[in-house]
């Protein structure tokens, strides 16, 4: 289950980043928006990983 939920969340984030991307490119929001949903990302990839990290 731990793996399923660590793949999911990890497929989540690598689907959301280059989406993002492209919203910003095609309609623009605040500056601050972009460098914290990106941090955000990262931390939801990072957290999938560490599920299916089977050392943990």
């Amino acid at each position: 289950m731990r793996n399923q939920l660590g793949f999911f969340l990890q497929f989540v984030a690598l689907v959301f980043l280059p989406l993002l991307i492209v919203w910003q490119l095609n309609f623009g929001f605040k500056l601050l928006y972009m460098p914290t949903l990106t941090l955000l990302g990262v931390v939801v990839f990072w957290f999938g990983h560490r599920l299916r990290d089977p050392g943990s």
